[in-house]
């Protein structure tokens, strides 16, 4: 076909040199995985006095075209639309040579990449102008999400991958047998977790759209004892921040925190109708006459090392779940601390959840860690709206033990349970089994629970559970 058109142009004397220039000549399309964009616009510019015209495409047959038009008036330009359509995983390589009428040469567009994985692409075989991108808004698009072994690289079947937006788990799915999850969902900054049995969980999180649709997530298994030290991940170390249960320092001063007060709600108690035991009970029953008025504060970890492997997204997707069983007469305080110890929520009714929920999802990280003085604070405010009546229980959600504060805190946490029957009970969010034990230690002070999450499916239920264990009237 070369020969044939250059013998038609040597039949034209005035074409010499080629006028029409193409915007580009090479495009890599990188790597590409299911629902990427695989076309490419390439714009061609008639820079001379003279009408000329697109003649033809000579293409390989996994590449398919559209053009805006054929005719090139002088300093005018049409586009040509290229499209891959590769069936096969691996690199590619293409050539598509576009001849114009003023010149017996072609130009020639290179188009290379690497198919990464098989499967549906946003655009059809053959390209239409009017089939874009989505819009820059909340449609929905095709989302990949592939979980493999870190070792083996190879995909990880019946794994379960948790989807989480703005703290809501919106999802759960589990992996085919190539270890993918396909589904679609508006763009956004996303949480997404997976687990499967002997493996440790892993997750990734940032912003999904259009282009940026294929999350990879690596599933590494424990390592064991009797295993070589060449055949084991690296798995980089936290630092052990230790709780000293026997330094007794000088007095330490904690800044008084200054809380506006609110009138008290009286709320008369009803009495235990039935016999049911907590376990007998539906699991979305939490009425008044089975549990109590809660008065709960919330310690929340805020410290830099709750930065890595989505242990503040956890903290945050534990607390949104609570918050939508709380009832109107629940009253829920929440204090943060890192260097420095807040308060975020005071004394809010469990009618306030969207503003709760805000303040929740406003948390950042930062600095090192002063649970002592943070344990201190959370007693004063617990005890404004303390009633024999109630529940009344502090929890701290963190990742280990304290490395900064006052020293006092086992003598506070011990006292306002035997005076007053305040609990305490400990989140843990991916601890180590040394901070587990120290923290094990911690609650029996206060009577309270050790909570261990380490996925999004304990961050979803655990909390929960421990608030209906405690408030239960039967127990």
């Amino acid at each position: 076909m070369r020969i044939v058109f250059s013998l038609l142009f040597l039949l034209t004397p005035f074409l010499v040199n080629g006028q029409i220039t193409a915007e580009k000549k090479v495009h890599n399309f990188g790597d590409l995985y299911p629902n990427a964009q695989t076309y490419v616009d390439i714009k061609f510019t008639n820079n001379y006095d003279k009408k000329h015209f697109l003649l033809t495409l000579v293409k390989p047959r996994d590449v398919y075209y559209i053009f805006s038009g054929k005719t090139l008036l002088p300093d005018s330009s049409i586009i040509i639309r290229l499209k891959i359509n590769e069936g096969r995983k691996g690199k590619f390589n293409h050539e598509v040579d576009i001849y114009f009428s003023d010149s017996d040469q072609p130009t020639t567009i290179r188009l290379t990449g690497n198919v990464k994985e098989v499967g549906g692409n946003p655009m059809t075989a053959c390209p239409d102008f009017n089939n874009n991108p989505p819009p820059n808004n909340r449609n929905e698009f095709a989302i990949t999400i592939k979980v493999i072994d870190s070792l083996t690289r190879e995909p990880i079947r019946r794994s379960k991958v948790y989807v989480v937006q703005n703290n809501d788990l919106i999802g759960e799915y589990y992996t085919n047998k190539d270890g993918i999850v396909h589904r679609p969902f508006p763009m956004g900054y996303y949480f997404i977790a997976a687990e499967k049995e002997t493996y440790i969980t892993n997750l990734k999180e940032g912003y999904l759209n259009f282009q940026r649709n294929y999350i990879e997530i690596e599933l590494q298994q424990p390592p064991i004892e009797d295993t070589p030290p060449e055949l084991i991940a690296d798995v980089p170390e936290e630092p052990e921040i230790i709780i000293d249960l026997n330094d007794d320092p000088p007095e330490e001063i904690v800044e008084e925190v200054v809380v506006d007060t609110v009138p008290e709600i009286v709320i008369e108690e009803p009495v235990l109708i039935d016999n049911r035991t907590l376990a007998e009970l539906p699991d979305s029953l939490f009425d008044q006459a089975h549990f109590k008025t809660n008065n709960i504060t919330f310690i929340l970890d805020v410290s830099s090392s709750m930065k890595p492997s989505g242990k503040l997204e956890l903290l945050k997707q534990s607390m949104t779940e609570l918050v939508t069983i709380l009832r109107p007469e629940d009253l829920i305080s929440v204090i943060k601390y890192s260097s420095n110890v807040s308060v975020v929520i005071d004394d809010l009714s469990g009618a306030d959840k969207e503003k709760i929920n805000e303040r929740v999802a406003a948390l950042r990280t930062s600095s090192s860690t002063a649970g002592g003085d943070a344990i201190q604070v959370a007693y004063r405010i617990n005890r404004k709206k303390y009633s024999a009546e109630h529940n009344n229980i502090v929890i701290m959600i963190t990742d280990g033990a304290f490395n900064k504060g006052s020293k006092t805190y086992l003598e506070t946490i011990e006292k306002n349970y035997k005076e007053r029957g305040i609990l305490f009970s400990v989140v843990g969010i991916k601890t180590s089994e040394y901070v587990t034990t120290q923290m094990g230690n911690v609650v029996s002070k206060g009577g309270g629970s050790f909570i261990q999450v380490r996925t999004a499916e304990d961050a979803r239920t655990k909390i929960i559970k421990e608030i209906k264990r405690t408030s239960f009237r039967g127990r």
